[in-house]
């Protein structure tokens, strides 16, 4: 027990360290805010687990109520992460709304129907027994979390499904670490019902440990979005996140511009390319090279998607794929490895660069460069 309990005591160190070191960066992003509102509650709801009694019983649904407003705030950092969305009072007060008129209700009902206690942070009917009731009202704190998760998914699925159109390498950007521990947050909350189920009917889990075991699980979460957050806030600096707003102004020019206009910027790209070979930058964009190519954004874009009938990234890793084929072939990097061509060639991941190689010329890395080899002996 003690050992459970110093773990989420360390889980609230974690986020106040964390709060105080975003609050000290000099340049902080709307993601970094939604990411210390939401570390703030995630510290209150582990206090709360290791403390319950610390809090009169008469706003004890308010603790109780927590982990809906925690999801509400992690749903508006994962849109924040993802598509810049600006950080907004307004959006705050919005998502907090089901968790005041929840905490209200339940208040309400303790006060003028039948007094709700609370032991350890399990809600109970004192005066008499009515377990449907009570199923009732805590139905909520599972139903909306999940919504909030499926938000999420839809969020991050959209995110992914745009990334191709503005960017060369997607490793560091694609936030798979973020849908991973979303999605294993469903299976949290049905740990959480079934150990409170048990907990409650059978003794097969100590009923005065079931929140601190909570905790623990709580905790262990919180390490993992503040360690990858953190990484990936510094990889966004240097890359930059998708803008939503920018986003669909972009889409909606696109739908307006001239063909003639995107044939003429598809051929100058195709020129650009051969004699520039901006391709050999790994961290290269579609607002890099609209820079470089001094053209706007949503023009490349309409001429690589309408005129070229591809996406960026595609278009991109497709000459990537043809360099690292002529060095291949180039008696000079013979000494080279496979994997240090491709690096020099625009690459900066092994898995991605033998994926999309597979994909442009049927072959491994290796089983192309075998080839090669056996043609010329020939």
């Amino acid at each position: 027990m003690m050992i459970l309990g110093s773990i989420a005591f360390s889980g609230i160190i974690i986020a106040l360290m964390c709060i105080t070191l975003l609050f000290s960066k000099k340049k902080k992003v709307s993601s970094d805010y939604y990411l210390i509102v939401w570390l703030l509650i995630a510290a209150v709801n582990l206090a709360y687990y290791l403390f319950p009694s610390f809090l009169p019983e008469i706003v004890q649904p308010f603790g109780f109520a927590l982990p809906v407003l925690s999801m509400a705030m992690l749903y508006l950092y994962v849109i924040s992460i993802t598509f810049n969305s600006r950080f907004r009072l307004g959006s705050l007060i919005k998502h907090s709304l089901f968790f005041i008129c929840y905490s209200l209700i339940f208040t309400g009902i303790s006060v003028f129907y039948s007094r709700i206690g609370f032991k350890n942070s399990i809600p109970y009917f004192v005066d008499r027994d009515q377990n449907k009731v009570l199923d009732f009202l805590t139905f909520p704190m599972a139903a909306v979390p999940v919504v909030y998760i499926i938000l999420c998914f839809l969020a991050l699925k959209k995110y992914q499904k745009m990334l191709p159109e503005y960017y060369s390498a997607l490793e560091k950007i694609n936030l798979n670490w973020l849908k991973y521990i979303i999605a294993s947050l469903i299976i949290l909350f049905i740990g959480v019902f079934c150990m409170i189920a048990l907990g409650t009917r059978t003794d097969v889990i100590p009923f005065d440990q079931i929140f601190q075991i909570v905790a623990v699980v709580q905790s262990g979460y919180l390490f993992c979005i503040v360690f990858f957050s953190l990484r990936q806030s510094i990889v966004f600096h240097q890359q930059g996140s998708l803008d939503m707003d920018i986003v669909m102004k972009q889409e909606e020019k696109n739908n307006v511009q001239n063909k003639n206009s995107s044939d003429v910027i598809s051929q100058k790209l195709l020129e650009f390319m051969e004699t520039d070979r901006p391709y050999l930058d790994e961290e290269l964009s579609l607002q890099k090279l609209s820079v470089l190519m001094d053209v706007s954004t949503h023009q490349l874009s309409q001429a690589i998607n309408q005129g070229l009938n591809t996406n960026f990234y595609k278009f991109v890793n497709a000459y990537r794929i043809e360099e690292v084929r002529k060095k291949l072939k180039n008696p000079g990097y013979e000494k080279y490895s496979i994997l240090g061509i491709a690096f020099e060639s625009g690459f900066n991941s092994k898995s991605t660069f033998n994926k999309i190689f597979k994909e442009e010329t049927g072959m491994t890395p290796s089983e192309f460069k075998k080839s090669g080899s056996l043609r010329k002996e020939s």
